[in-house]
């Protein structure tokens, strides 16, 4: 639109959409306010820090290509002055944020200090302000004391900060974009407009509903606040060209089409059940893929099988908050800081109907049943319990996601395999290398650990030799190797890139070996793909 006014336009299907905390991209660790508080504290100030001590420190690490990824701060046009002026602007507004992770751990040692075995119920007069009313004081069944969160009123404490929330809007994706978890979005005038608004605010639906449908773009800029010095450009996100649509699926059969990484459409009939959206945007200079433009008007079901940033993109979400119909996600155990409740997220960010699924219940809805399996490995052996591997049976087909799961013990499996019935697809990741447990976790333990042992609970999924034995024990037909956040568009979201001589390509090309002996199809996805099953009569 290059700064004209228009009167009715569409948000552009290149526009992207990027959530942030504190300028720091919006990972499900910092969207929760308690596991954000320790992100804040331990790994986002201390970056900003660890930079302005020694700024070419961290460009000559990332003048490496290999380190893409790394924990160096890259901090583009913006350099030191934009990082000190991030700096300070953390610690003058972050104090409910920071005030609360230092709470937490002076609550974790004086557990350690008293909790022997003692009742636990005279720390609640000394709890800080910052805890009281949120937490319980337990003991686990070793007799260890812990904390637990009552998440949704986590939600309501002041370290929620909405203020501190902003949606940072481009013309297009800029395939230069640092590390989301180890730099922070600056605003550095590279075409940015930011929306300072909360990411529950309803009017950013009338926004994204403008993919859709045409709106008065002078009016939408007065009613998200934009300033005056801001209008031109927010008016080139949008563009007077209807988009494309969604092409609707007239098989009569199933029919799945690949979004990229752990993103599945699946069709039947027009009812569509979705996984794991993170999902692209046109024009970003790679080549042709199903973006945010291809999806349907509305999607009956979003099944999410875990809280990795990967898999649970509040990017995504927000964007389809009000296509959305229903959303499914595994049960967490409860209030523990590794295992957040997603429930409680979505819905403190303004979505409506979610259902949580525990280890083998399934939901009926519509022509769909979904069902949450185990999920095993990936978790650096935490007690995690919000993650499943989602089975779905559509049109008599059924499709497992078993996404970044290793299959450690594949007896689980033959225990369920004559209630789910029939596997047609095996989707499975092969990201059998991953990251130290202290990447992710890190932040949220209650003492350092050993480098050691970070890496041998590394947060990794199968190899093929595993795999091609859980789906020979399922009987699967036909097997996907997804998830290896390959796609290029990803690689500022995942760290990860297209490279032949990676041990997860590698292990892929066993697996499609392996299968092929047993006469079972095995193949990578990997930037786009669609298939078509048959509809299987159930009588």
């Amino acid at each position: 639109m290059h700064g004209r006014a228009l009167l009715s336009a569409y948000l552009s299907p290149s526009t992207v959409v990027q959530p942030l905390i504190h300028r720091w991209y919006a990972i499900p660790f910092l969207a929760a306010p308690h596991t954000g508080a320790l992100n804040l504290a331990k790994r986002y100030v201390p970056a900003l820090r660890s930079y302005l001590a020694s700024p070419q420190k961290h460009e000559r690490a990332l003048a490496n290509p290999s380190m893409f990824g790394a924990p160096f701060i890259d901090a583009g046009p913006s350099g030191p002055e934009g990082v000190q002026a991030l700096l300070d602007q953390t610690l003058a507004t972050g104090d409910p944020k920071l005030r609360m992770a230092e709470d937490i751990d002076t609550l974790r040692t004086t557990l350690r200090k008293l909790g022997d075995g003692r009742a636990l119920t005279s720390i609640y007069q000394d709890l800080p302000e910052s805890l009281k009313g949120i937490v319980e004081l337990v003991y686990d069944t070793a007799n260890s004391p812990s904390v637990r969160f009552f998440e949704s009123l986590v939600y309501r404490s002041a370290a929620a900060q909405p203020e501190a929330q902003v949606l940072s809007l481009l013309e297009r994706h800029n395939p230069r974009q640092p590390f989301i978890y180890s730099s922070p979005v600056l605003p550095h005038g590279e075409g940015r407009t930011d929306l300072r608004l909360p990411f529950a605010a309803e009017v950013l639906d009338e926004l994204f509903a403008a993919r859709l449908r045409p709106v008065d773009v002078e009016e939408l800029a007065g009613r998200l606040g934009i300033a005056e010095a801001d209008r031109a450009g927010f008016r080139r996100l949008f563009t007077a060209e209807a988009p494309r649509g969604y092409v609707p699926n007239e098989t009569g059969g199933v029919r799945m089409q690949y979004f990229g990484h752990a993103s599945v459409l699946l069709d039947f009939g027009g009812f569509t059940v979705m996984t794991d959206p993170t999902i692209g945007y046109d024009d970003d200079g790679f080549p042709q893929h199903y973006a945010i433009a291809d999806l349907p008007e509305s999607i009956d079901v979003v099944v999410l099988s875990h809280g990795h940033s990967d898999h649970f993109s509040l990017e995504t979400l927000l964007q389809l908050r009000r296509r959305i119909k229903t959303i499914v996600v595994p049960q967490s155990s409860g209030g523990s800081l590794a295992d957040i409740s997603l429930r409680a997220m979505l819905e403190h960010y303004g979505f409506t109907d979610v259902v949580e699924l525990a280890d083998m219940q399934s939901l009926q809805i519509g022509p769909a049943t979904i069902t949450a399996l185990p999920f095993l490995g990936e978790h650096g052996e935490l007690d995690i319990r919000a993650k499943m591997v989602p089975m779905v049976r559509l049109g008599g087909r059924g499709f497992m996601f078993a996404t970044d799961t290793s299959p450690v013990d594949p007896t689980v499996y033959d225990l369920v395999s004559k209630e789910i019935g029939q596997v047609d697809a095996l989707f499975i990741g092969l990201e059998c290398v991953g990251a130290p447990m202290t990447w992710l976790y890190g932040p949220l333990l209650d003492e350092p650990m050993s480098r050691e042992h970070s890496v041998e609970r590394g947060l990794r999924g199968s190899f093929a030799a595993p795999a091609d034995r859980l789906a020979e024990r399922l009987g699967a037909r036909q097997i996907f190797v997804y998830a290896l956040g390959i796609e290029p568009w990803l690689k500022h979201l995942t760290g990860c890139w297209y490279d032949p001589e990676a041990e997860q390509l590698k292990q892929s090309e066993i697996l499609r070996e392996l299968a092929g002996n047993r006469g079972v199809g095995a193949e990578l996805l990997y930037i786009t793909a669609e298939r078509v099953w048959p509809v299987v009569d159930a009588s």
